[in-house]
């Protein structure tokens, strides 16, 4: 599930068909939150946990821990690759000797660096775990960062962080982007038929991908919305994803709160096989985030032909190019956003114009074949050494 689930599931793909056998350790409710996998290379062990918060993470990463050395007692392992910051030190075994590679999509001290501003009674539980236990979440990011052989950035800024913030030698960090199936999420062949089938025949719309948390930036994107709807009413903001307990009822209150409840389209989590009909139904895609690393959603409506409007954080910029495939806006600008999305949506030429750029940039740049190719590089240095 989430930007983290998307990389593990296609890069393993990927790696499969280059002819690698891939092994992945997941939670047993997750299965990869995709689908199973196509390749018979591709070998998923599920771990069975409690459902206890914290308790559940840890014992999760005790049992992988010990699963990985099983694997590797019957077929060795060349290579572990660990997504960070969510896999503390202790997942990968002392015992193991093989390389150890580290993908950082974002980091504990920038998750708690967008929260700092916001009340601590208003977070929900898991931004109150990453406050609070910052300091313990940042031990165990760092032992992960001395254990990993070589490290891949998701972005340049992401690389900037490392360096600065955690100290590592730049000569361990090697900056690879996210991609995007480029097949699988692509402009419409008629987007009238597929409006209609989202019951949105009649309206334009405005669509946020993603999770529901505050560093998401939603609260500007309703207050953006409120903006435009007093100029245009034909429109509708569609938010699609799920938070932790009562995020969506927040949410639903500022926009009861701003009047505009009835423009409002929250759809909840939509299933990965439904998401390129919807990116393929919206007119603009909005990503208002206060931190990012390099966005899965940003690159699905590039390469369904949809502009784009976000913020100037993380990633983004390297995939965005202010004015030609989009616009890039400054963080909690909820003035700024507006004006662009406005903007958008009433030159449809334009729109289309940037959408058509979109496309191209990630059919050059950023699909998982050649993404794939890169990482298995970096595991071919590594294990010449």
């Amino acid at each position: 599930m989430g930007g983290t689930g998307s990389y593990v599931y296609y890069l393993a793909e990927n790696l499969a068909r280059l002819e690698n056998t891939v092994y992945v350790i997941t939670k047993n409710h997750h299965v990869l939150g995709k689908a199973s996998p196509s390749s018979e290379n591709v070998k998923v062990f599920q771990i069975k946990t409690p459902c206890a918060p914290l308790f559940e993470t840890i014992l999760f990463y005790m049992h992988a821990s010990r699963k990985l050395l099983e694997i590797d007692g019957k077929s060795r392992i060349d290579v572990v690759h660990v997504n960070l910051p969510l896999v503390p030190f202790f997942a990968v075994p002392r015992a193991f000797r093989g390389a150890v590679v580290a993908t950082v999509h974002t980091t504990w001290k920038g998750e708690n660096d967008a929260l700092k501003n916001e009340p601590f009674l208003e977070l929900n539980a898991n931004e109150k775990v990453v406050r609070i236990f910052n300091e313990a979440l940042r031990f165990f990011e760092r032992k992960m960062l001395e254990r990993a052989d070589r490290i891949i950035a998701v972005s340049a800024l992401t690389k900037n962080e490392l360096l600065e913030g955690y100290g590592v030698n730049a000569k361990k960090v090697q900056v690879i982007p996210n991609a995007v199936d480029i097949d699988k999420f692509k402009p419409p062949d008629e987007k009238d038929k597929v409006k209609q089938e989202w019951r949105f025949a009649d309206c334009k719309v405005v669509l946020y991908v993603g999770r529901l948390y505050r560093r998401k930036g939603l609260t500007t994107f309703l207050r953006a919305a409120s903006i435009i709807l007093r100029k245009l009413r034909n429109v509708k903001f569609v938010i699609s994803g799920r938070g932790f307990f009562g995020e969506e009822e927040r949410l639903r209150a500022l926009a009861r709160k701003l009047k505009i409840e009835e423009a409002i389209v929250f759809l909840g989590y939509v299933p990965d096989k439904a998401l390129p009909k919807l990116y393929q139904a919206a007119d603009v895609f909005v990503l208002p985030s206060i931190y990012e690393g390099m966005p899965f959603t940003v690159l699905e409506a590039l390469a369904s032909g949809l502009p784009v409007v976000a913020t100037k954080v993380g990633g983004v910029p390297e995939v965005i190019d202010d004015g030609e495939n989009g616009f890039l806006v400054s963080p909690m600008d909820h003035q700024g956003l507006a004006d662009k999305v406005l903007y958008l949506l009433e030159n449809s030429d334009h729109a289309r114009e940037m959408g058509f750029m979109g496309r191209k940039r990630v059919e050059e740049r950023f699909s998982w074949h050649e993404v794939a190719k890169q990482v298995l590089e970096v595991y071919n240095e590594v294990l010449a050494r």
